[in-house]
């Protein structure tokens, strides 16, 4: 039988435990759900993260841009709901973005000529392109789209 033997005021070594974790190890994996409408509140909730895993603040205000971009794109095709996920490990920050049931109609929006979408959508992987060291954009039948991004933050 397993017994919680801890005293108050032991957060001290909790806090020693979590800093002996490997370096590689993710920690802070921060999850919300969101939609179109709710990207300045996205915005604020990736401050929020990283601050606290300790983002210097210049590589914070470019990962802030990063995720709002990621999550442009996830919900550029219409209403859907999205959901991020972030995460730190081994110096690097990382945000994964998905939408669901918006490939169809994106399809039918890239297909118009001159339609905006897709100057949008360019701009938005040019801006994830400088801002990260690494990012990825796909689509799926069932999956809508998943975007994931990395970048350096030590």
């Amino acid at each position: 039988m397993l017994m919680d033997a801890r005293m108050p005021g032991t957060q001290a070594s909790e806090q020693r435990a979590e800093r002996r974790q490997s370096p590689d190890q993710p920690r802070c994996l921060a999850v919300r759900a969101f939609q179109r409408g709710d990207i300045p509140a996205l915005r604020r909730f990736t401050r929020a993260f990283g601050a606290r895993t300790g983002i210097a603040s210049a590589r914070l205000a470019d990962f802030v841009l990063a995720v709002s971009e990621a999550a442009a794109c996830a919900t550029a095709g219409g209403p859907c709901t999205a959901r991020v996920r972030l995460w730190v490990a081994g110096g690097r920050a990382f945000c994964e973005v998905r939408g669901d049931g918006i490939l169809r109609r994106r399809a039918s929006l890239r297909s118009r000529p001159g339609g905006r979408l897709g100057e949008e959508e360019a701009m938005r992987r040019m801006v994830l392109r400088q801002l990260s060291d690494y990012f990825c954009v796909a689509t799926g039948p069932d999956d809508g789209v998943r975007v994931l991004l990395s970048m350096s933050v030590g």
